[in-house]
Order: C-alpha cells, then structure tokens, then sequence
C-alpha cells in the first residue's frame, strides 16, 4: 500500500470540518435563488399593474386597477400580496401621459454570514407606461 495509513475516524473529523462550509453554501445558494425569484416576481407586477392602469382613461379606475393588477400577479407567483407596497403614479391622467408603478417587497436576511449585507431586504422593481391615446372614455 502505497502513501499514509489512514488514521481511525479521520474521515469523519474531515466530514465534520467541511459540513459548516458545505452548509453555508447551500443557505446562500437558497437566499440568493429567493431574492432573484421575488425580484423576477416584482418586475412582473410592476408591468402588470402599468399595463392594466394605462388601460383607461379614467384616472380612479386606472390607479385601482394600477394597485389591484400587481397583487394578483404575486399571488400567482406564489408570493404573499399582503406585504408588497404598491405605488401607481402619474402627474395627470389623460390620453398619453405617462404612468409609473413601483412594486416593493421584503426580503427576510438570508441565515448566513452577512446575508443582510450582501441581499437587500427590500426589493423594488418598477415600470413607466404611457396610457393610450386612442382609448374611448368610459
């Protein structure tokens, strides 16, 4: 047998100083893969929210539908609509002016090692859409 005998228990001391490490890794994979679904999450509802809000003229039935839409689209994404803030903008309603909505959704700190520095715990996405200029009032 060529090279060092190995000693009794020396694979397990070796398993018991990289499982931290091993551990560590797949928390931060798991953190960063929840951060980029929820902001995947939250630039849809920010499109979804301005496209549903530019769908009239109507500047109350637009900033409704600008709050309503959003929250639909992260229930469907499997995210609790409950605790996102939405916020439907415009300066004034009217055929072509422009109407932004931001989506904003809290993040919990990922269980590792300055998880709360490395992924924000708020994530934003959003979206400018000018409302349509050959729509009928109604």
């Amino acid at each position: 047998m060529l090279g060092r005998k190995k000693r009794p228990g020396q694979s397990y001391v070796e398993f018991v100083l990289v499982l931290p490490l091993l551990l560590l890794l797949v928390a931060g994979v798991i953190a960063f893969g929840q951060a980029f679904y929820v902001k995947l999450a939250t630039q849809a509802a920010a499109w979804s929210g301005a496209r549903h809000a530019i769908a009239t003229v109507n500047g109350q039935r637009g900033v409704w539908q600008g709050y309503t839409a959003p929250r639909y689209t992260l229930a469907g994404f499997g995210v609790n609509p409950e605790t996102a803030q939405v916020t439907v903008a415009a300066d004034v309603w009217g055929r072509g002016t422009n109407v932004q909505v931001q989506v904003c959704y809290p993040v919990p700190a990922p269980p590792v090692p300055f998880g709360d520095r490395l992924i924000p715990t708020n994530i934003c996405s959003q979206t400018l859409m000018p409302t349509y200029k050959w729509k009928a009032k109604w």
